[in-house]
C-alpha cells in the first residue's frame, strides 16, 4: 500500500470474524478541542468520545465539504512484531484488503474508484492506519463497508497469502528506501531495532511467517481498546456514530486484554555516521512530554534559519524539515536534511551552528510575523476537515498510550517565542547528553 512519506509528523503498526455490531450506547466524551481564534471559519473543531468499549471516535465534520474521510487507526505496527517474524504487521495490513465475509476486497476496491474515492493503508514502527476518502454523495455505504472490512476480515491463508508475500518482497525492492531510512533512525535510537528494512522485515523473517501467525497477531492487536476512529469533512458527528454502530465489528476487548504500547527508552546521546550516496542529516535533541506546545514554536523558528543557513546563504540543499515528533513514547525535536551536493561535508556543521545560536538571537518583529503567517496559513490547511486533518489526526491517535486519548494539542496554535522562553528552552533542553546526530555520507 502507498507508503507515508518519512516527514510527516509525526507514523502509523483479533480473530473475531462476524462479531455483532457495537451498539453505540452511553458513549462517554472525552473532549471538544476548538481552536480559539478571531477567525473561527479557519479554525477544526474536533468532537472527541470514548465509546463504552474503549474505542476512541474523533469527528471533525463540515457540512457542505464535497468528501468525507475515514482513518481507522490500530496503536500496532512493526514495532509490535514477534523476533524472528518481522513483517507480519505489514502483512496483516496487506490481507485485510482481501476483504470480509459481506465483501470482497477487490470489490470494494473497485466500488470505491468508481465513486471517485481513494481506498488505502499504511504500516508504521508504532501503527498500522487504513483510510478512506470518498465524495460526500457515496461516502456512507463505503464506509460501512470499509469499517466491516477491517474489523471482520477474512485473512486469507494458502497461496493469496503467498501472493502478497511476493508483492512485499516487490515493495522492499522498489517502494521501501525511505522507510530504510526511518529505519535507520529508529536503529539509532532504540538497541531492539536491528533491520535494516524494519518496517517490513526480512525475506527471510516473512519466510516464517504462517496463517496462524497471522490470525493470532490480528486477535491479539486488533483489540477495540488498541483503535481509534477518525471521521472528517461531509459527514456529521451523529452520522459518524450511525455508520461505527452498523458497520464495526470487534467484540468489546475484555478488561485483561489490553495491548502494551510500543514505549522503550532511547539510547542518548545519539552519534551515528554511515556511508551512503548522499548526505542526509539528523540532528536534534530529546524533549520531555510537558516541552510539546513551545516545540512547535522552536521548531517553525528553526526552519526558517535552517533554510537561511544551507539554502539560501549557503546553497547546499533544497529543503530542510524540523519536526516535534514521538518515537516509541520518545518525544524529540529533530532537523532533517537531504542533499546531493559536493558540499554536503559542511551541512552537519552549519545545521549545529543554527542550533547552537538559536537562543543568542531572539526573533525579530519580521520573523514573528513570517511564522505568525505560516502557523496560520496551516491551520486553515485543517480547517476544511478534508483529508488533511484526517491524516494530522490518524497521526496523533497513532502514538502510544498507556491512558487518555490522542492529544490534540497540535491544533492549538503554537505560543509566541519571548525571548526569555527561547533562551529557558534552549537551555534546559539543547544538552549533550540529550543529543541525536546521525549522518550518511558519502564523504
Amino acid at each position: 500500500m502507498r507508503r507515508p512519506s518519512f516527514w510527516r509528523p509525526a507514523l502509523l503498526g483479533l480473530l473475531l470474524l462476524g462479531a455483532p455490531s457495537l451498539g453505540l450506547a452511553a458513549p462517554r466524551p472525552r473532549a471538544v478541542a476548538s481552536l480559539a481564534s478571531s477567525d473561527a471559519a479557519r479554525t477544526p473543531d474536533v468532537t472527541a468520545e470514548m465509546l463504552a468499549d474503549g474505542t476512541e471516535l474523533l469527528m471533525a465534520s463540515r457540512p457542505g465539504a464535497d468528501t468525507a474521510s475515514l482513518r481507522v487507526v490500530v496503536r500496532s505496527g512493526a514495532s509490535h512484531d514477534p523476533p524472528g517474524k518481522e513483517g507480519l504487521a505489514h502483512l496483516v495490513e496487506h490481507l485485510v484488503f482481501h476483504g470480509s465475509q459481506d465483501l470482497p476486497g477487490p470489490e470494494l476496491r473497485a466500488r470505491v474508484a468508481a465513486a471517485g474515492g481513494t481506498l488505502n493503508a499504511h504500516t508504521v514502527s508504532q501503527a498500522t492506519v487504513y483510510m478512506l476518502d470518498a465524495p460526500a454523495g457515496a461516502f456512507a455505504p463505503l464506509a460501512r463497508d470499509f469499517l466491516r472490512m477491517v474489523t471482520s476480515p477474512l485473512l486469507p491463508g494458502g497461496k493469496r497469502l503467498e501472493r502478497e508475500l511476493g508483492i512485499i518482497r516487490t515493495e522492499s525492492t522498489y517502494h521501501f528506501r525511505g522507510s530504510a531510512l526511518g529505519s535507520q533512525i529508529e536503529g539509532a535510537l532504540f538497541s531492539s531495532v536491528s533491520a535494516a528494512y524494519a518496517l517490513i522485515g526480512s525475506e527471510n523473517s516473512r519466510g516464517r511467517i504462517t496463517r496462524e501467525d497471522v490470525l493470532k497477531f490480528y486477535a491479539s492487536e486488533y483489540l477495540t481498546s488498541n483503535i481509534s476512529l477518525v471521521f472528517t469533512g461531509a459527514v456529521g458527528v451523529e452520522d459518524a456514530r450511525r455508520l461505527v454502530d452498523e458497520g464495526y465489528r470487534l467484540a468489546p476487548a475484555l478488561p485483561e486484554e489490553r495491548v502494551a504500547p510500543a514505549l522503550e527508552a532511547a539510547l542518548f546521546p545519539v552519534e551515528q555516521e554511515t556511508r551512503a550516496a548522499a548526505t542526509f542529516v539528523t540532528l536534534g535533541y530529546a524533549l520531555p512530554r510537558e516541552a510539546r506546545g513551545t516545540c512547535r514554536a522552536v521548531a517553525a523558528l528553526l526552519q526558517l534559519r535552517l533554510m537561511l543557513a544551507v539554502h539560501v546563504k549557503e546553497p547546499i540543499v533544497s529543503d530542510v524539515v524540523v519536526r516535534c515528533l514521538s518515537l516509541r513514547g520518545n518525544d524529540l525535536l529533530l532537523a532533517f536534511a537531504y542533499t546531493r551536493s559536493l558540499d554536503g561535508s559542511r551541512l552537519p556543521s552549519l545545521m549545529q551552528e543554527t542550533f547552537d545560536g538559536l537562543a543568542k538571537q531572539p526573533p525579530g518583529d519580521a520573523e514573528q510575523k513570517l511564522l505568525a503567517s505560516r502557523g496560520g496559513r496551516g491551520l486553515a490547511s485543517l480547517a476544511s476537515a478534508g483529508p488533511e486533518l484526517a491524516d494530522a489526526l490518524a497521526a496523533e491517535a497513532s502514538e502510544p498510550r498507556q491512558d487518555g486519548g490522542t492529544d490534540l494539542g497540535f491544533l492549538q496554535p503554537p505560543p509566541r517565542l519571548t525571548p526569555g522562553v527561547l533562551k529557558d528552552f534552549v537551555r534546559r533542553h539543547f544538552r549533550e547528553e540529550r543529543s541525536v546526530r546521525i549522518v550518511s555520507t558519502p564523504l
